[in-house]
Protein backbone atom coordinates (compact mmCIF):
# COMPACT_ATOMS: atom_id res chain seq x y z
CA UNK A 1 0.00 0.00 0.00
CA UNK A 2 3.05 2.29 0.94
CA UNK A 3 4.69 1.84 -2.26
CA UNK A 4 1.67 2.49 -4.18
CA UNK A 5 1.06 6.07 -2.89
CA UNK A 6 4.54 6.50 -2.74
CA UNK A 7 4.61 6.06 -6.57
CA UNK A 8 1.62 8.74 -6.95
CA UNK A 9 2.88 11.38 -4.71
CA UNK A 10 6.49 10.77 -5.73
CA UNK A 11 5.57 12.54 -9.48
CA UNK A 12 4.66 15.87 -7.85
CA UNK A 13 7.77 15.76 -5.44
CA UNK A 14 10.38 14.45 -7.75
CA UNK A 15 11.86 14.80 -11.06
CA UNK A 16 11.21 11.48 -13.46
CA UNK A 17 14.42 9.93 -12.54
CA UNK A 18 13.90 9.95 -8.76
CA UNK A 19 10.11 8.65 -9.28
CA UNK A 20 11.47 5.32 -11.33
CA UNK A 21 14.12 4.72 -8.09
CA UNK A 22 12.51 5.97 -4.87
CA UNK A 23 16.04 5.09 -3.28
CA UNK A 24 17.84 8.08 -5.09
CA UNK A 25 16.82 11.09 -3.03
CA UNK A 26 14.57 12.48 -0.39
CA UNK A 27 11.03 13.46 -0.90
CA UNK A 28 10.25 16.98 -0.49
CA UNK A 29 8.07 15.77 2.43
CA UNK A 30 10.86 13.87 3.89
CA UNK A 31 12.83 16.98 3.91
CA UNK A 32 9.91 18.49 5.57
CA UNK A 33 9.45 16.35 7.77
CA UNK A 34 13.15 16.36 9.11
CA UNK A 35 13.43 20.12 9.28
CA UNK A 36 10.53 20.03 11.80
CA UNK A 37 12.19 17.46 13.84
CA UNK A 38 15.45 19.52 14.18
CA UNK A 39 13.55 22.94 14.84
CA UNK A 40 11.91 21.19 17.48
CA UNK A 41 14.94 20.06 18.67
CA UNK A 42 16.56 23.67 18.51
CA UNK A 43 13.82 25.25 20.62
CA UNK A 44 13.95 22.56 23.21
CA UNK A 45 17.75 23.42 23.47
CA UNK A 46 17.58 27.16 23.32
CA UNK A 47 15.28 26.93 25.76
CA UNK A 48 17.17 24.52 28.26
CA UNK A 49 20.27 26.91 27.37
CA UNK A 50 18.21 30.18 28.43
CA UNK A 51 17.65 29.03 31.70
CA UNK A 52 20.50 27.21 32.14
CA UNK A 53 22.39 30.73 31.79
CA UNK A 54 20.56 32.45 34.66
CA UNK A 55 21.85 29.60 36.89
CA UNK A 56 25.44 30.05 35.53
CA UNK A 57 25.41 33.63 36.62
CA UNK A 58 24.17 32.82 39.95
CA UNK A 59 27.05 30.40 40.35
CA UNK A 60 29.49 33.24 38.72
CA UNK A 61 27.71 36.06 41.47
CA UNK A 62 28.36 33.40 44.39
CA UNK A 63 32.24 33.26 42.97
CA UNK A 64 32.63 36.74 43.17
CA UNK A 65 30.87 37.41 46.18
CA UNK A 66 33.24 35.03 47.93
CA UNK A 67 36.31 36.47 46.27
CA UNK A 68 35.27 39.85 47.27
CA UNK A 69 34.94 38.65 51.21
CA UNK A 70 38.43 37.45 50.64
CA UNK A 71 39.86 40.82 49.15
CA UNK A 72 38.14 42.39 51.99
CA UNK A 73 39.65 40.29 54.60
CA UNK A 74 43.18 40.84 52.92
CA UNK A 75 42.38 44.61 53.06
CA UNK A 76 40.67 44.16 57.08
CA UNK A 77 44.56 42.42 57.68
CA UNK A 78 46.37 45.33 55.91
CA UNK A 79 44.17 48.25 57.17
CA UNK A 80 43.13 47.01 60.52
CA UNK A 81 39.57 47.20 60.09
CA UNK A 82 37.18 46.82 57.12
CA UNK A 83 35.85 49.68 54.87
CA UNK A 84 32.98 51.86 56.16
CA UNK A 85 29.75 51.05 54.71
CA UNK A 86 30.22 54.56 52.97
CA UNK A 87 33.53 53.93 51.71
CA UNK A 88 31.95 50.59 49.84
CA UNK A 89 33.75 48.06 47.74
CA UNK A 90 35.51 51.38 46.03
CA UNK A 91 38.40 50.88 48.90
CA UNK A 92 39.24 47.73 47.50
CA UNK A 93 40.12 49.79 44.10
CA UNK A 94 41.15 53.29 45.46
CA UNK A 95 42.61 54.03 48.95
CA UNK A 96 39.72 55.93 50.64
CA UNK A 97 42.23 58.33 52.29
CA UNK A 98 41.06 57.13 55.66
CA UNK A 99 44.72 54.69 56.09
CA UNK A 100 48.25 55.16 55.56
CA UNK A 101 48.27 51.45 55.67
CA UNK A 102 46.20 50.65 52.50
CA UNK A 103 48.04 48.53 50.65
CA UNK A 104 45.63 47.89 47.39
CA UNK A 105 44.31 47.88 44.95
CA UNK A 106 43.11 44.45 46.14
CA UNK A 107 41.31 43.58 42.98
CA UNK A 108 42.27 44.38 39.52
CA UNK A 109 39.23 46.53 38.08
CA UNK A 110 35.30 47.27 38.87
CA UNK A 111 34.38 44.22 37.12
CA UNK A 112 35.49 42.12 39.77
CA UNK A 113 32.72 43.97 42.28
CA UNK A 114 30.04 43.48 39.79
CA UNK A 115 27.76 40.22 39.59
CA UNK A 116 26.72 37.98 37.17
CA UNK A 117 24.58 40.72 35.27
CA UNK A 118 27.62 43.33 35.32
CA UNK A 119 25.11 45.11 38.13
CA UNK A 120 27.56 46.49 41.29
CA UNK A 121 27.34 44.46 44.38
CA UNK A 122 25.74 46.70 47.12
CA UNK A 123 28.04 46.69 50.25
CA UNK A 124 27.46 47.22 53.86
CA UNK A 125 29.40 46.63 56.80
CA UNK A 126 26.54 45.63 59.66
CA UNK A 127 27.09 44.08 63.22
CA UNK A 128 26.74 40.62 61.40
CA UNK A 129 29.62 41.66 59.34
CA UNK A 130 30.27 42.31 55.21
CA UNK A 131 26.60 42.31 53.74
CA UNK A 132 26.81 42.05 50.23
CA UNK A 133 23.52 42.04 47.58
CA UNK A 134 23.04 41.72 44.13
CA UNK A 135 19.99 42.76 42.60
CA UNK A 136 19.96 39.93 40.26
CA UNK A 137 18.39 39.18 36.98
CA UNK A 138 16.27 41.35 37.23
CA UNK A 139 18.75 44.37 37.99
CA UNK A 140 16.26 46.02 40.60
CA UNK A 141 16.97 46.64 43.95
CA UNK A 142 15.26 45.03 46.87
CA UNK A 143 13.37 42.15 44.52
CA UNK A 144 12.68 38.50 44.95
CA UNK A 145 15.44 37.47 42.80
CA UNK A 146 17.81 39.32 45.15
CA UNK A 147 20.77 37.73 45.96
CA UNK A 148 22.15 38.50 49.91
CA UNK A 149 25.52 37.20 50.83
CA UNK A 150 26.87 37.76 54.21
CA UNK A 151 30.65 37.08 55.01
CA UNK A 152 30.89 35.43 51.47
CA UNK A 153 27.59 32.95 51.92
CA UNK A 154 24.83 33.33 50.55
CA UNK A 155 21.76 33.98 52.94
CA UNK A 156 17.49 34.16 52.42
CA UNK A 157 16.72 37.41 51.69
CA UNK A 158 15.46 38.86 55.13
CA UNK A 159 15.01 42.03 56.96
CA UNK A 160 18.19 44.50 56.41
CA UNK A 161 20.75 43.80 59.37
CA UNK A 162 21.39 46.83 61.70
CA UNK A 163 24.83 48.95 60.16
CA UNK A 164 27.41 49.11 62.33
CA UNK A 165 29.30 52.71 61.06
CA UNK A 166 31.98 52.80 63.95
CA UNK A 167 34.76 51.57 62.20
Amino acid sequence: MFQKMHARLSHLFCSRAQAQNPQAGFTLLEIIIVLGILGTLMAVLIGGIGSGGTKAKIKETGVKAANIQAKLLQYQSDVGNLPSTADGLQALLQNPGSSSKWGGPYIPNEDDIKDGWNGLFEYELTSKGVKLVSAGPDGQAETEDDLTYLQGREVENAAPAASDEGN
